[in-house]
């Protein structure tokens, strides 16, 4: 009988624990969701140039271990979400053809890598990172750390 009363007290608490921990966190969600004031523009662009950051961080390893596959795979995946998420933005704002001198430098990265020129690639992430760096204020995105 002890047993049973004791399952059933513990069962009763881990169940109360579980759907607190549930209302905290949808809670503090809340919270942070209000803390910042940002449009759904602004946040809808912050992914893709820390996506963007990040690739430019890795594809620099993959091309100093000479794994120019993957180096080429991650370009071709950052260039479509370069495409389809920063380019209409950066066309709207600037224009096609301040948007088309970006993007030409992105296809030169991709051709070096395709190439497999170890120096020529590595250059060009750094002249693309350095392009992000300068477009991103224009479209209203806060780079912190991009290195």
């Amino acid at each position: 009988m002890s047993k049973k009363i004791l399952t059933a007290v513990m069962g009763t608490l881990l169940t109360i624990s579980v759907a607190g921990c549930g209302d905290t966190l949808n809670n503090n969600q809340l919270y942070t969701q209000s803390d910042y004031k940002m449009t759904h523009a602004k946040r809808s662009l912050s992914t893709p140039f820390v996506d963007m950051f990040y690739g430019f961080k890795m594809m620099d390893k993959f091309i100093a271990h000479e794994d120019y596959d993957s180096a080429k795979t991650l370009s071709r995946n950052l260039d479509d979400e370069f495409h389809d998420a920063i380019l209409p933005s950066l066309i709207a704002k600037k224009g096609k053809t301040f948007a088309g001198g970006i993007d030409a430098k992105y296809d030169e990265l991709t051709e070096a890598i395709s190439q497999k020129n170890k120096a020529q690639s590595r250059k060009l992430i750094v002249e693309n990172r350095n392009n992000l760096k300068t477009i991103a204020p224009m479209l209203g995105v806060s780079v912190l750390s991009s290195e």
